[in-house]
């Protein structure tokens, strides 16, 4: 064959092969966070902060460590323990902040991400599934998904990769991200009473997220404002005032979902106020919630609607207006109509288990055996099949009653 011939036909040939085009694609921080997906996590830090980190874990020191997701690699990120009941040295919770040692460093735009041991929930399911449902019934909530994390090439278990509430949520869920942040501690049994005029008393309970440097007059005079006037013994000016501090509707849309969820540890728990955030927009004196920490919803398919409700003064007062006590009745009946829509709560949980299953019967650091784990999403499904029929019927119930 001549040479022109034999490169006519090596051509033809390399025109007919298949040709490789690879995925270049940037990921994104939603890619970070899709829940089809079990992601691989793996961190890298001295083994010498990892031994500290272990034995110091009731601690909040931070230690340098390398995250790597896929291609990506964020050099000299910073790691510490986190959590309050479920911190422990065996499988750690994880807060990893990239800019803390490298100026304005992120991942996909986080300056910040929680890695969240699941300690607490047999199911390992529940703090996602909650999230999902919040953000489904139209609140802005933490976005999550599962990985299998490693720590120096060794496996540690099933973990929730869990969106923090910081400056990037903000800017991704509210019109106005500027605003305050505030993160609540429960130090002390807080239902909503007046703690009267000394604004420290507040300040052990709203830590703040963002605004750090404010003085504390323009932080917390708002929030002492908000509990002196709930506390208000005026009821036909009661409800200007209150709602010119707090988003009353979304108050109530709020706790309804929490008790469609069957939330003990919510803004109505059974240690007083608990595990959420509060969010001032700039510009104004109207706080609004935000959820967090959901590992203990589905306690029980038959937790009351109206639970621990005459505990808390905010809501206590708020549910004595027509208005606002329908909007509660019409929230449940819409979060239990949406849950069952198309088997949607039940599905979630199905698909998730199946999602997570062998990477949690892997999972030997984690508190429970594989048949507990097993029982524990059974649980769950049924919690899924029975809860809506439980809160419609006990919604006509209550009105019922009320006639």
């Amino acid at each position: 064959m001549s040479r022109p011939g034999f490169l006519i036909s090596l051509l033809a040939a390399f025109v007919l092969l298949p040709v490789f085009v690879p995925d270049l694609r940037a990921q994104t921080a939603d890619d970070l966070f899709a829940a089809d997906t079990l992601k691989e996590i793996r961190l890298v830090m001295s083994s010498r902060d990892l031994q500290q980190l272990r034995a110091r874990y009731d601690e909040n020191t931070y230690y340098a460590v390398d995250f790597e997701w896929q291609d990506m690699r964020i050099r000299n990120a910073a790691v510490r323990s986190r959590g309050a009941a479920s911190r422990n040295p065996v499988k750690p919770g994880l807060q990893i902040h990239f800019d803390r040692f490298v100026t304005d460093q992120r991942l996909l735009g986080l300056d910040s991400l929680v890695l969240d041991n699941l300690w607490q929930d047999p199911s390992m399911l529940r703090e996602h599934v909650a999230m999902a449902f919040f953000a489904r019934m139209g609140e802005p909530a933490p976005r999550e998904s599962f990985c299998r994390l490693y720590i120096n090439n060794v496996f540690q278990g099933v973990y929730a990769i869990v969106e923090d509430v910081a400056q990037p949520f903000l800017t991704r869920t509210f019109t106005k991200s500027d605003g305050v942040l505030f993160e609540y501690k429960n130090v002390r049994h807080f239902t909503g009473e007046d703690l009267g005029d000394d604004l420290s008393a507040y300040k052990l309970l709203f830590e703040p997220r963002t605004h750090k440097k404010d003085a504390d007059t323009v932080l917390y005079t708002p929030i002492r404002d908000l509990f002196r006037e709930v506390n208000h013994a005026d009821d036909a000016v009661w409800r200007e005032r209150v709602e010119a501090l707090i988003d009353l509707k979304q108050l109530v849309r709020y706790v309804a979902i929490e008790a469609f969820l069957a939330e003990p540890d919510g803004l109505l728990g059974f240690s007083g106020m608990n595990n959420f955030y509060l969010y001032r927009p700039s510009g104004t004196t109207r706080h609004r919630l935000i959820p967090w920490d959901k590992d203990l919803s589905f306690s029980g398919m038959d937790t009351p609607i109206m639970h621990e409700q005459e505990e808390n003064e905010l809501f206590r007062r708020a549910m004595a207006y027509d208005d606002l006590r329908e909007l509660y009745f019409r929230k449940l009946e819409q979060c239990a109509r949406s849950a069952r829509s198309e088997s949607w709560l039940l599905s979630t949980i199905t698909t998730l288990a199946s999602l997570i299953g062998d990477a949690a019967h892997d999972d030997t650091f984690k508190p429970i055996t594989n048949q507990e784990f097993n029982r524990a999403v059974v649980s769950l499904k049924k919690f899924a099949r029975q809860r809506s029929g439980y809160i419609l019927q006990s919604v006509d119930t209550v009105r019922l009653a009320a006639k």
